[in-house]
């Protein structure tokens, strides 16, 4: 195998919502051997932590056709005790999750990972996640890395951020190593995209909060389904089938709006030039600057955004309120950018680089919404000094959360995913498809309503917990349940 690939969700089935048809193309390539990393084993409800993890087994081995070595459970918990996230703890501070486990686990045919590594299992604590994510990444060292980004759910949002902090961390120990990095929202588009499966002409990927996001158009990558993965029929499809497969979940309901033809993903940087540079501040934790983060959160469990600290920006009685910058090696830079963060309204910021070849470059006011601020150069060579000046600063912005210098204007597409960018819809409909693809439409919404009214076991546990492990129940609670959907939906209020 030439290359690989590496993809980092958070719970067993995200990997159909954050790689879906691209992890097929991977898959079925004779280029590249894939990888899949789960940071949890999906144990909300404790009786189901296990099944997930089979259930992922036979979805990557059975159907996209993964070695099950190249499958790893990081073991760690879905939900934790004591109101805090594992991600925000302290860095050795113990924790217990919710399902009452104090470290990591698998199943007995296939263990987590540090088990697997070392014949131990971590026990819950920030430092383990991050040093189990690391050296995984560490032992993989993928050409591209695919990995969920900054969600709703308090696991994505874990998973994300410590994936780019482990990235981070690696681009700087290994001059050599520069991925490609995709970055991909498991809910924005996906789980809670538009249900237009059944649309024609057919839709591409609607995203609702891109202002949200802290990227440019220029740095989206719109890749188009293999043939499987965009099927006329929902019944043929690929993924469809993929998420029947997880009955704890009943993916299956939300197909009409996971699936489109194509995916969308956000390319990071891993080129920037500071990662071998010397840096020196007058005042600040210059470091913040090139940590691959592009903000950090306090408190991932709320749903408001609780920064923190993740920014340089020099003290107030620093007067020369500066960066120093040294190249060991003389550089070619045709390209900088700054990522800030602040209140656009109050807040302003504005900086000059100068380059030891005399240029200099005013940045003008620096958008503080987190999205990149993009400033280009003629190509300027042998550049080894450079020195980053804070020439204006009103307000309270919490300052600069990542700086960017980089060789060569970048907003290119990869060479490695020119091939499937998506262009078109190729698919010709004549008037079968069409009446076929209603009549599925029709049979799709009866299916999902029946559901409602007759759930499976799974659900009926966690709505009856008593039921526990009586199988022999099930029959009975199910009529429970019935009657007293129609007893709340048609009896006497």
């Amino acid at each position: 195998m030439g290359k690989k690939m590496l993809l980092v969700v958070p719970h067993q089935d995200d990997e159909i919502f954050v790689g879906g048809g691209l992890l097929r193309i991977f898959s079925k390539s004779k280029d590249y051997e894939v990888h899949v990393v789960f940071t949890t084993n999906g144990d909300f409800f404790p009786s189901e932590g296990e099944i997930r993890l089979r259930e992922s087994l036979r979805v990557l081995t059975k159907l996209y056709v993964i070695p099950e070595k190249n499958i790893s459970f990081l073991g760690y918990g879905d939900g934790w005790q004591g109101g805090k996230h594992l991600y925000n703890l302290q860095r050795t501070q113990m924790t217990t999750s919710i399902c009452g486990r104090r470290e990591t686990y698998g199943i007995t045919e296939h263990e987590d990972y540090r088990w697997i590594k070392s014949g131990r299992h971590s026990v819950y604590c920030r430092d383990n996640f991050k040093a189990d994510m690391k050296e995984l990444m560490s032992d993989i060292m993928a050409d591209i890395i695919i990995a969920v980004d900054y969600d709703k759910h308090p696991d994505h949002k874990a998973a994300s951020l410590m994936a780019e902090e482990c990235i981070g961390e690696l681009l700087k120990e290994h001059p050599n190593y520069r991925p490609i990095v995709l970055k991909r929202y498991a809910y924005d588009g996906v789980w809670k995209g538009k249900a237009d499966f059944f649309d024609l002409p057919r839709k591409r990927t609607i995203l609702s909060q891109f202002e949200e996001a802290p990227y440019l158009e220029e740095d989206k990558i719109c890749i188009g389904m293999p043939a499987e993965c965009s099927t006329p029929y929902l019944r043929h499809n690929f993924l469809y089938i993929a998420a029947k497969c997880y009955k704890t979940q009943e993916v299956w309901q939300k197909a009409d709006e996971i699936i489109n033809i194509d995916e969308v993903y956000w390319r990071r940087n891993t080129n920037n030039l500071l990662y071998e540079a010397e840096l020196k501040a007058s005042s600040g934790q210059v470091e913040f600057i090139r940590d691959f983060k592009l903000y950090d959160c306090d408190d991932i469990m709320k749903k408001q955004f609780v920064m923190k600290q993740c920014a340089w920006l020099p003290v107030v009685s620093d007067h020369d309120r500066r960066i120093h910058i040294h190249f060991n090696h003389p550089q070619t830079i045709e390209q900088i950018n700054i990522y800030a963060l602040g209140n656009p309204s109050k807040d302003r910021l504005s900086g000059e680089f100068v380059l030891d070849n005399g240029v200099r470059l005013f940045t003008g006011n620096i958008c503080l919404n987190g999205k990149k601020n993009k400033f280009t150069l003629e190509r300027q060579s042998n550049i080894i000094n450079i020195d980053f000046y804070i020439t204006d600063c009103v307000g309270n912005p919490a300052g600069i959360t990542e700086m960017e210098i980089l060789p060569q204007r970048d907003g290119s597409v990869p060479e490695e995913l020119q091939k499937f960018v998506f262009r078109e819809d190729s698919f010709e409909f004549n008037t079968v498809h069409k009446l076929g693809m209603q009549i599925e439409r029709t049979m799709f919404s009866l299916k999902r309503k029946l559901y409602r009214w007759f759930p499976n076991e799974f659900f009926l546990k966690r709505y009856y917990p008593e039921l526990g492990k009586k199988r022999q129940w099930l029959f009975i609670y199910r009529i429970k349940f019935v009657w007293e959907r129609v007893n709340s939906k048609f009896g006497n209020p």
